[in-house]
């Protein structure tokens, strides 16, 4: 039976998946249902999982990626995107949702509420796509960590142009922001860097005991 490590020491960052391969359907939902589960500031999951598995709209991408072919040649490409809409609104259906899930009464998550809304409304629309961005990559995290469980290669990506990615996929109509990728499938045998060791600093270099 394989543990987490083990099989976080199989997963590598994936440069040719093998384009005749498909994820079962069930195991991408594994995995969006993993993402869907990480944690977020506040609970508040200012993002969206954008699931793209059309050929054309992903070769449509490509040159936005800076020619990378595996943002292409996978069975399943996400993009993280984060909202740029977080306002007392966003704020308001979210604590409505907290009160109806556990059963409280209207009102009971108010002082929840105020604090989100002084905390996020007061920022700069700038500070708050920051702040959301990183609530993605939290998410990411998850995403490769419950891949790489089911044995599914995949490959995270910032090097792509976020602008295009937004006309392209029409985010911002959404009030979304294409903040990372991570391209889903089954490595080719034809990838040589899956037979390079993982190179990592010692436990002892990367952790500070106090």
């Amino acid at each position: 039976m394989t543990t987490i490590i083990d099989n976080l020491k199989w997963r590598y960052a994936t440069q040719k998946f093998d384009t005749t391969k498909e994820i079962p359907a069930a195991d991408l939902e594994t995995i969006l249902e993993a993402g869907n589960l990480a944690a977020t500031a506040y609970g508040l999951q200012p993002l969206q999982m954008v699931v793209v598995t059309d050929s054309e709209k992903k070769q449509a991408l490509v040159n936005s990626a800076y020619g990378q072919a595996h943002v292409a040649d996978n069975s399943a490409l996400i993009v993280l995107a984060a909202r740029t809409d977080i306002d007392e609104a966003y704020i308001t259906e979210y604590t409505n949702r907290i009160e109806a899930t556990r059963g409280l009464a209207a009102g009971t998550t108010d002082g929840y509420k105020t604090m989100m809304i002084n905390d996020l409304t007061n920022r700069t629309g700038e500070a708050r796509l920051i702040w959301a961005q990183k609530q993605a990559y939290i998410v990411l995290g998850t995403l490769m960590a419950a891949a790489s469980e089911l044995r599914i290669d995949n490959h995270a990506l910032e090097g792509f142009n976020p602008s295009e990615f937004n006309q392209i996929l029409g985010l911002a109509a959404h009030n979304l922001h294409a903040t990372v990728i991570l391209a889903l499938g089954y490595r080719s045998e034809a990838d040589d860097t899956q037979h390079w060791a993982k190179v990592r600093k010692p436990i002892s270099d990367i952790v500070v005991r106090i």
